[in-house]
Parts: C-alpha cells; structure tokens; sequence
C-alpha cells in the first residue's frame, strides 16, 4: 500500500501493535453506550465496557439473552441501571453468576442508580459479579 505516515518530531517511543509495552500517564477512557432499555437488553462485550440501562420501563427477563462478544480473561463489564420510577425485577439468566461474597441484584433500586460491577471468570466462562452499589 502507499501512504504518508507522519510522525513526531519530538523524540518519543511509538507503542507497538505486537509488542510488549509499559504506559505511563496514560488514560484509557470506557467504552460506554447507552443500551435501549427492553426486557432483553442488547450488551456486545467486544465493545461495551460499561452499559448504561436507563429509564427502565418493565422487567429484564433476561440479561443473557441478547449479550454477545468474546471476553477474555482479566475483562471487566459494569452494568448501570435507572428504573422510570418503578423498581424492576432482573433475571440475569446462564452468562452472570454470583462470587462467593456478592449476590446478583434482582431488582432495580426505586429511582436510584443501580451499579453492578463484573470480573470475566474463565473458569466458569460467565461474568462474576463482583460489587453492588
């Protein structure tokens, strides 16, 4: 292929597809959409890392249902979800499990952000819930 590549004058290190490198100061910002609120919701772990769930009009039947994507281990997934006034119930269905120490949540904090952070548990192969708040 052709192309012009234009790099820093400044002398640096260029970080490498393929290789081994150490970032310091660097910020890595989270992929974070917002997923349509259903009682299935679409969550693709290839390029979700935090799924915002707002205004939750009825209940998740199933958060396994619609969740695609590929996770290795060390991946992190962090569900919010708002509730539209009404507390909610959640099903979490096969993909989620809960740790020895933290219970899945099974329904929505009435007008309150429900967090629930995940661990990718190879092991298993479901996401381990590992903090409510």
């Amino acid at each position: 292929n052709t192309g012009t590549v234009t790099l820093p004058t400044a002398t640096d290190t260029l970080v490498g597809k393929a290789t081994t490198d150490t970032l310091t100061n660097k910020r890595v910002t989270k992929r974070a959409p917002t997923v349509t609120q259903s009682a299935t919701p679409t969550i693709n772990t290839d390029n979700t890392d935090v799924a915002h769930i707002t205004g939750l009009a009825q209940a998740i039947t199933s958060m396994t249902t619609n969740l695609s994507g590929t996770p290795v281990e060390g991946d992190t997934l962090r569900i919010d979800i708002t509730d539209n006034g009404t507390a909610r119930a959640i099903t979490w269905g096969t993909s989620f499990e809960a740790s020895g120490t933290v219970a899945l949540p099974t329904t929505t904090v009435l007008t309150a952000r429900l967090d629930i952070g995940f661990l990718w548990n190879t092991v298993t192969s479901k996401w381990r819930v590992a903090a409510v708040a």
